[in-house]
């Protein structure tokens, strides 16, 4: 029994030794981002790869008493407001982008709850949330994330949680192995298997080039008749295909700007424009506009809790394709949301 102990404890040394080295190689190989803004557009460029893990992974910088402008949704979020320009707009207040492509209402409650779990009482009560809304965003989750042979599926998010062991998955959901306060020591400590995240998807893209996709530009033309109906019938699979959307999303929205409210934060809900040729022609922006004024309607009035419409920008020309808009309109967006945000007196007034 000593002998096994003993060979017991020098494997447990020699792999400790083991992981030493491979921590001393990967945290200068794979630095953390130095930026000032938060910006999961730039997740490609960092340690984290995807939107979601840098989510995840990096928002324990959101720990801070600095007024912060927090912003998440889906793409159309990413394309249309870019923290380095709004931050030059809105010097009152960090600017953050925190979207992820891809996202519904179930999984920017997530991102709120895990930005609020990192944080101090006092970092909360400097939260302006801005959460862009389209009726993308309230795909139905059965639609969204349930899988065959999971149900409820999980989100990007959730994916994130299990990967490295931050969370375990319970009947009642995730729950928390590692301490929030723990946040960055936990991303350090995993800096080896992100290291061979990066190694394995470079050595792929070597193996397997990925076809170039170009960059939305200026010159994007109005979409063809054709290719508007290939977007349309893509926004009707991936809503699910009952051609209207369910109240439970915007009970979960009210929910999500009741929990900011209770922590002392504030929202700014940012009604997102459509070409005019795309809204025209969705059921679900039918939809979407009648569950979107009873919304209003419930949360008109409330302290710190305002609305910034953008549904008047809906010029065909000035999109890239069915939904984000051109550089260029990406500008006069980030100006109307920066004029809200800056407003004095109001409840977003920046303190």
């Amino acid at each position: 029994m000593t002998i096994i102990l003993r060979q017991a404890a020098i494997l447990l040394l020699f792999l400790l030794l083991l992981y030493g080295l491979a921590l001393a190689i990967a945290v200068p190989a794979m630095p953390r981002p130095g930026e000032a803004n938060l910006d999961t557009a730039a997740a490609a460029r960092s340690p984290f790869m995807t939107e979601p893990k840098y989510a995840f992974l990096n928002r324990g910088r959101l720990d801070s008493a600095d007024d912060k402008a927090i912003l998440l949704g889906a793409s159309n979020m990413l394309a249309g407001f870019r923290p380095v320009r709004l931050q030059g707009l809105v010097p009152g207040a960090k600017v953050h982008n925190l979207a992820i492509g891809g996202a519904n209402m179930t999984e920017v409650s997530q991102m709120v709850d895990l930005v609020l779990e990192v944080q101090s009482p006092l970092a909360r009560r400097h939260n302006v949330f801005v959460i862009g809304v389209w009726y993308g965003l309230f795909a139905d989750d059965r639609a969204r994330w349930y899988t065959p042979d999971r149900h409820p599926g999980d989100t990007d998010l959730d994916i994130e949680r299990y990967r490295y062991g931050f969370y375990r998955r319970t009947t009642n959901g995730p729950v928390a192995l590692l301490p929030p306060a723990w946040l960055d020591a936990g991303v350090t400590l995993i800096m080896p298997f992100l290291l061979v995240d990066r190694l394995a998807r470079d050595a792929g893209k070597v193996l397997r080039p990925a076809r170039a996709v170009a960059a939305p530009t200026e010159q994007a033309a109005v979409p063809s008749a054709e290719r508007q109906g290939q977007y349309l019938a893509f926004w009707e699979d991936y809503m699910g295909g009952s051609g209207r959307l369910d109240t439970a999303p915007f009970v979960a929205l009210a929910q999500t700007v009741d929990t900011i409210a209770a922590t002392g934060g504030r929202v700014l809900l940012v009604d997102l424009p459509l070409p005019r040729w795309h809204a025209s022609a969705s059921p679900y922006e039918a939809s979407y506009r009648r569950h979107w004024l009873a919304l209003q309607q419930q949360l008109a009035g409330r302290d710190g809790v305002a609305f910034l419409s953008l549904s008047d920008a809906d010029r065909p020309e000035d999109f890239s394709d069915e939904v984000h808009p051109k550089p260029r309109v990406a500008e006069r967006w980030a100006v109307r949301l920066a004029g809200a945000l800056n407003s004095v007196p109001g409840p977003l007034a920046m303190r």
